[in-house]
């Protein structure tokens, strides 16, 4: 049985890919992306039916292969939504909590229930995930953030 990409208590609708190697997605997003245009219904395929984990392994693969980042390509190949949809389904879960967190807490007021949903319903493991991408982010720990942009029952 597969491994949950990150703490415990996440279980993707996407499940590991049967027979998946690495460098053979690797090779084929790069193939996909190689010349003028790029295969959009090549990448669409390979990404949408990998786990976050095997996605987080092909980008690794990628950089081994060919010494550049897999997520800067795809960024400069496509365009628009397609681009927003693909670049954000190859972010691992701990970076989409950072962002929705920065959101959150941005602007005038405060989105509570966003705040409240992330930092009650993840795991030991998936919060320290999410405290190293934010800060590694946003350059201020998420406990400075959340502390300066928030007051009462959230300061506890």
């Amino acid at each position: 049985m597969a491994k949950p990409a990150q703490g415990a208590k996440y279980r993707g609708s996407i499940h590991d890919f049967p027979g998946f190697d690495p460098n053979q997605d690797a090779e084929a997003l790069y193939t996909a992306m190689k010349g003028f245009g790029s295969d959009k219904e090549a990448i669409l395929d390979i990404i949408t039916s990998r786990s976050n984990r095997q996605r987080q392994e092909v980008c690794q693969s990628y950089k081994s292969l060919y010494g550049k980042d897999l997520i800067a390509d795809l960024k400069y190949e496509l365009t628009g939504k397609f681009e927003r949809l693909i670049v954000g389904l190859m972010r691992p879960p701990a970076y989409c909590d950072a962002k929705e967190i920065k959101d959150a807490i941005s602007g005038a007021g405060t989105d509570e229930k966003t705040l409240t949903r992330i930092m009650v319903s993840r795991s030991e493991i998936d919060l320290l995930n999410i405290r190293r991408e934010f800060i590694e982010k946003y350059d201020k720990s998420l406990h400075q953030a959340i502390e300066g942009d928030t007051s009462g029952d959230f300061l506890k």
